[in-house]
């Protein structure tokens, strides 16, 4: 039977020769020093993963690292993995240059549960381990670790070991399982062929969950694979997640490209970049300020680039101190939002200007555009970001807000880097707390965008309505074409206007309240007068020139009629020559429904002798039905069109 999992992982960490690999080993039975030359040299060199049972029975696993300062970069791998530490400091050693580095790079990589083991307690006396103790409290004051347990601990003779067993026990329950709804991805730890099977690589996924049969994608080469199988802790499984040991064993895979430092990743949205946005924080004992532009070495997860680090706020970053900053590499990484990284570079100030270990941070986005410093709209977004990245609902809204228009389920996941399923759910807990707005078509849309559209909306029929003092407001079409924005979006904004009273509208024509035309006595008269005159012309309306002549008015001023009892919806403007009142058309239309009921298609001709007018009338007619949808022109006859089939009940 299989024994229960618990998605969480131990790491070991502290100075080479501090006895990690041997406490691993007393907790799995298992040499985690694989390599050769490891156990030749009794030196940890890469990363060891094994399976621990815990006290209830569950199985957590562990991730023994090397403690040499020339395989730091295989440490920060490790850690990137790590819930729970086990810091280790050797009683006859006290604290080292790897044990200050190791508990900075396990800050900056947001782990916050632990316990100290004090190992080689064989070897000292009591008055020296209470040193080595005080000395220990000093180095973790202030630290995520500041009061967790100290366990001194003998690897050779077991002394000490259920004390520690049972605080380790203690920190694995304070430790809730990694419930991360991101989608999976896993770097890439080591990549191996097995004769018969085929590749396999290792790792502990950062994110997600995979199960066997899925496809995975490579980054950054984008081959696509598929999972045949899976182990984790070394058991067949069905599912991997976040935390675990896990080994996949990958179909369709070019074995060359499978290398440590890439990242296999479900296609959420993920993509190779060469710049990412991140809050960065500089280590209080950097010794100096970091320079804009500064030239590091860049760890996430198992991978590793040479950068610049830009500074998006200021200028230098100074210690202790963080900054929303743009890391600018060499080489393309597969990383993503809400991942933790390392920053060493060479810092002469710093143990004789060797490289070290001098900052990190959290990765905000992944924009892969070059960014400029001090612009207020980014550091307004990185921030929101910033405040969101652990709220997975806030994550979304955020993304929802950056999208800036109406954006379906499935597109609001690729953005926000999450399975389409959990994005349903944060969506609906966006739009149960008024963050977010379902509108028909079932696209999102973020409140904020639907107010900056409302916004826009005003503005441009007010300054429509300044421009044309003559027309009572301004055509749907005309707002949709200057505004660019997609019609659901546009039509869920306009709505919101009407119902509040800050937006008329007549037929196709908006207007703000209080605006348009503002008619003197004397154009209000012309203007029922030219509208009685179409009235009574009915089907032969005369040319906007007779109606001038007529009437006694200039032309141009008949024409500022005719738009405003256009823009109203009582004329209907065909073409140039023929404005016919609303009436007419409508008694036209049932001339078009009768003769459809009569037959299913009909000439012009036909159609012509049926309201008793010219071809001069009959075709702009004709072909204002056939734009409205009632008729659809075919050759010389016209079928019914939509709104025809509809009025006459034939679907």
């Amino acid at each position: 039977m299989t024994a229960p999992r618990k998605n969480i992982m131990l790491g070991t960490a502290g100075h080479v020769d501090h006895g990690k690999t041997a406490l691993a080993k007393l907790l799995t039975g298992c040499d985690l020093d694989r390599l050769a030359v490891e156990q030749q040299r009794g030196l940890t060199i890469e990363l060891g993963f094994a399976p621990v049972q815990m006290a209830d029975k569950r199985i957590v696993g562990i991730v023994d690292v090397p403690g040499h300062m020339d395989f730091i970069r295989n440490m920060v791998a490790g850690a990137q993995g790590v819930d729970v530490v086990i810091l280790v400091v050797a009683a006859d050693d006290g604290v080292m240059p790897q044990t200050r580095e190791h508990l900075d790079i396990l800050t900056l990589m947001g782990v916050r549960h632990g316990l100290v083991a004090v190992t080689k307690i064989d070897l000292v006396e009591a008055d020296l381990r209470e040193i080595v103790v005080e000395e220990i409290a000093e180095l973790l004051d202030g630290t995520f670790l500041a009061g967790a347990p100290v366990c001194g601990v003998s690897n050779v003779t077991g002394e000490g070991f259920d004390a520690f067993f049972a605080a380790l026990n203690e920190a694995v329950a304070a430790c809730r399982p990694r419930e991360d709804p991101r989608a999976f991805r896993l770097w890439i730890e080591r990549s191996f062929p097995i004769r018969g099977f085929g590749t396999v690589v290792s790792g502990i996924p950062a994110s997600g969950e995979v199960h066997v049969g899925e496809r995975l994608r490579l980054l950054p080469d984008g081959l696509s694979v598929r999972v045949r199988g899976m182990e984790v802790y070394g058991e067949a499984a069905d599912v991997a997640r976040a935390g675990e040991c896990v080994a996949l064993n990958l179909a369709d895979a070019d074995a060359e490209l499978l290398t440590r430092g890439k990242v296999l990743c479900a296609d959420e949205g993920f993509e190779p970049v060469g710049l990412f946005e991140a809050d960065l924080t500089l280590l209080p004992g950097a010794g100096r300020p970091l320079k804009d532009y500064a030239e590091v070495h860049v760890h996430v997860g198992t991978g590793e680039a040479m950068g610049h680090v830009a500074m998006l706020e200021g200028e230098d970053l100074a210690p202790g101190a963080h900054q929303l900053v743009q890391l600018r590499l060499r080489d393309p990484l597969g990383v993503a939002a809400g991942e933790r990284f390392v920053i060493r570079t060479n810092m002469a100030a710093l143990a004789g200007g060797r490289v070290t270990t001098v900052g990190g941070g959290r990765i905000l986005g992944t924009s892969n555009l070059r960014l400029r410093r001090k612009r207020p709209w980014t550091i307004e977004m990185l921030s929101a970001r910033r405040a969101a990245i652990d709220s997975p609902a806030g994550w979304c809204g955020v993304c929802l807000r950056e999208a800036g228009e109406a954006v379906s389920d499935d597109a609001l996941a690729r953005r926000a880097q999450m399975p389409a399923g959990r994005v349903a759910e944060y969506a609906e807990q966006l739009v149960a707390d008024g963050t977010a707005r379902r509108l028909p078509g079932g696209e999102l849309v973020h409140a904020d965008v639907l107010a900056r559209t409302r916004e826009a909306i005003l503005a441009a029929l007010i300054q429509f309505h300044d421009a044309n003092p003559m027309r009572l407001g301004m055509e749907r079409s005309q707002l949709a074409g200057q505004l660019a924005t997609a019609p659901p979006l546009l039509a869920a904004a306009l709505a919101g206007l009407v119902e509040a009273g800050k937006l008329t509208s007549h037929g196709e024509v908006l207007a703000v309240p209080g605006c348009g035309a503002n008619l003197s006595a004397e154009d209000r008269a012309l203007l029922e007068r030219v509208e009685a005159t179409l009235q009574q012309a009915h089907l032969a309306p005369p040319t906007p020139e007779t109606l001038a002549a007529d009437l006694g008015a200039p032309l141009a001023r008949i024409e500022e009629m005719l738009r405003l009892l256009v823009d109203a919806g009582t004329v209907l403007r065909l073409d140039r020559k023929v404005a016919m009142h609303r009436d007419a058309v409508a008694a036209a239309e049932e001339v078009v429904l009768d003769l459809f009921r009569q037959a299913p298609s009909f000439e012009t001709v036909q159609f012509r002798d049926a309201v008793g007018v010219s071809r001069k009338f009959a075709v702009p007619l004709l072909d204002y039905f056939d734009t409205a949808k009632l008729t659809v022109r075919s050759a010389s006859r016209r079928r019914p069109g939509l709104r025809a089939r509809e009025a006459l009940g034939k679907g």
